[in-house]
């Protein structure tokens, strides 16, 4: 098992340990300011129940109830529990961290990332129970694009000593998982219109502080971060969509 694997699955087995009420999120607001940059421990933060018997939340960011305006989430399905039949009208994506996720469209495992466009709909479950990382409600109206890659098959658009970078989604924003050879100092260019990361696996550092597996991280436009990932490191980097 690797220590991405490991982390996420001994999150995935806490999750249900615990007992929560079924029940709707009312109007919430964490993390929701955009011109702020934020860190958020996957480990230290609180499952919160969702509508559907047996998913619980961990939440990132989020501004709304149940239909909300923007939502990023760390999400464990127990097994066999599902969602009821939905619509996300301005799109979806994840990334699923462990088990295997379902809908009628088909079966993702652990390691594929998803894109369902804006007025898509599906009913999503899960036989074996799965945990992903999802984020909702922050495509551009237009995008028609349905985007599913197998992270486990596909190969790297860039690779040099220090990144191997595999380009998942590039247009009005861009998507990449990326795998570090060696101490490398992430480009600054990512920061320039805002830059999210949730770091699958290894650690990152910046002066005076570690960020490590399980760490989500928004950074605002222009941050100017200096920001080293440490060999070993797998990331899941989003930027230019936070300007």
């Amino acid at each position: 098992m690797t220590s991405s694997t490991h982390y996420w699955t001994q999150l995935y087995q806490s999750s249900q340990q615990i007992d929560l009420q079924d029940q709707h999120v009312e109007n919430m607001q964490k993390n929701h300011d955009l011109s702020q940059s934020v860190v958020v421990e996957s480990a230290n933060s609180d499952w919160l129940p969702s509508p559907a018997k047996g998913v619980k939340r961990l939440v990132l960011e989020r501004e709304g109830g149940e239909k909300t305006t923007r939502a990023t989430s760390i999400v464990a399905y127990a097994p066999n529990s599902k969602f009821a039949p939905h619509q996300h009208p301005l799109g979806e994506e994840f990334y699923v961290l462990s088990g295997t996720f379902s809908d009628e469209h088909g079966d993702y495992p652990a390691g594929t990332y998803v894109r369902n466009p804006p007025m898509s709909s599906h009913q999503p479950f899960s036989n074996e129970g799965c945990m992903i990382w999802v984020k909702l409600q922050q495509f551009q109206p237009t995008d028609r694009e349905q985007v599913v890659h197998d992270t486990r098959q596909q190969q790297a658009f860039l690779s040099d000593s220090s990144l191997n970078r595999m380009r998942l989604f590039d247009g009005y924003e861009t998507v990449e998982k990326v795998s570090v050879a060696t101490d490398t100092k992430l480009p600054d260019v990512w920061f320039e219109n805002g830059l999210e990361i949730l770091i699958l696996a290894g650690e990152l550092q910046t002066v005076g502080k570690q960020f490590k597996t399980g760490n989500w991280l928004r950074f605002a436009a222009n941050s100017n971060t200096e920001l080293t990932a440490k060999a070993g490191a797998e990331l899941i980097v989003k930027y230019g969509h936070l300007k």
